[in-house]
């Protein structure tokens, strides 16, 4: 009789345990949503425009770091590169992004230059 209630209960809690909801995971940003996001903002437009005026081959390029670990939040250094080259300190930007779990989707949080 003991054993039967053991097995039960285990059978139960094998039962509970399996019909849980995963906990939800932060999905990577790859480098072309990055670069999407940094389009669509205002401030990195408007950053980009004035360095592109000083020098023409100047564009963004976001290597995110590794995220196996699933980060809600990544920050991004140097993220400005003339000619292949990383940018003169003048000309760099660094950005911050964060996941929306309400939208869905990755933010920028802060962009400074």
């Amino acid at each position: 009789m003991l054993a039967m209630t053991k097995l039960a209960c285990l059978a139960l809690l094998a039962v509970l345990v399996g019909c849980t909801p995963p906990k939800p995971t932060v999905p990577s940003l790859t480098p072309e949503a990055a670069a999407a996001l940094l389009r669509y903002n205002s401030k990195a437009e408007t950053w980009m425009i004035h360095v592109k005026k000083q020098n023409a081959s100047c564009e963004y390029r976001v290597d995110v770091p590794d995220q196996t670990n699933h980060p809600a939040e990544l920050d991004v250094a140097h993220i400005v590169y003339c000619g292949g080259r990383p940018a003169p300190r003048e000309y760099d930007a660094t950005v911050s992004f964060s996941y929306d779990a309400q939208a869905g989707h990755w933010v920028i949080t802060r962009f400074s230059s």
